[in-house]
């Protein structure tokens, strides 16, 4: 499905979207969009997300009824904290690699990987 027209909600969605790192959820999301635009509706958010999605604008992640949305569309991983829930983008392995067997599982275009454990602020705390 493409993308019809340029909106101002949509182009206020991926901005605010692409400017944060914490992966906010669509609630969160459309707190912060609402600041800029007042009359935004929470359909209208979940809309543009789904629109944004299928046309790989914008990354959803998973997170049971609270999925997250990251405006880093280009493969990489995450982490998120078994304590505060908090999900950060993990750009690097030091201990582990990533390899996909291409002639066992055909070729990869994209994938999705979420390690868990504790957050550095959390970690203080325990």
């Amino acid at each position: 499905m493409a993308i019809e027209r340029k909106s101002k909600q949509r182009d206020a969605i991926i901005n605010e979207l692409c400017s944060r790192y914490d992966h906010p959820t669509a609630m969160e999301l459309y707190l912060s969009v609402r600041e800029i635009i007042p009359n935004l509706s929470l359909g209208t958010l979940y809309r543009n997300l789904t629109q944004l999605e299928e046309n790989n604008m914008v990354l959803r992640i998973p997170d049971g009824s609270n999925d997250r949305f990251d405006g880093n569309v280009n493969p990489h991983a995450h982490f998120k904290c078994i304590t505060c829930g908090k999900v950060y983008d993990l750009m690097s392995f030091k201990n582990d690699s990533i390899t996909f067997s291409d002639d066992i599982i055909g070729q990869v275009n994209n994938y999705s990987l979420m390690a868990f454990g504790h957050c550095k602020y959390c970690n203080k705390i325990n």
